[in-house]
């Protein structure tokens, strides 16, 4: 891939990911998550270190089909197969600072973790 079909993957890449995840859409997920990727940050005080099964399970509790939530790139950093994506975005009415990390694997890039941070 040129680095402008990189971005431009990634970028509907970050679109599907915020868009599934507010609306608890498990198989968009699936698909763009490997199935041992993480997420990691703190919520209220304590450490959470989710598996990508109870990341999507939060997904769906948290499901709300009607919001268009708002959600920006910050940056992109791709090296090779390799990607870091930082991305603003809301969810479940909070604003959050996710970096992912992705790889591009059989010609798509998908979500090895997500670290984050609520503002």
């Amino acid at each position: 891939m040129s680095r402008r079909q990189d971005i431009a993957a990634l970028t509907e890449l970050v679109r599907t990911y915020v868009m599934a995840m507010t609306r608890g859409d498990r198989p968009a997920l699936e698909r763009i998550f490997f199935d041992k990727a993480s997420e990691v940050g703190h919520y209220e005080g304590e450490l959470l270190w989710n598996s990508r099964d109870a990341f999507i399970a939060m997904c769906e509790e948290a499901a709300d089909a009607e919001t268009d939530p708002f959600w920006a790139i910050r940056s992109v950093s791709v090296q090779g197969d390799i990607a870091m994506v930082h991305v603003e975005n809301d969810w479940a009415g909070m604003r959050f600072d996710d970096y992912l990390t992705l790889l591009l694997h059989e010609g798509s890039w998908r979500i090895v973790s997500k670290v984050y941070r609520i503002r």
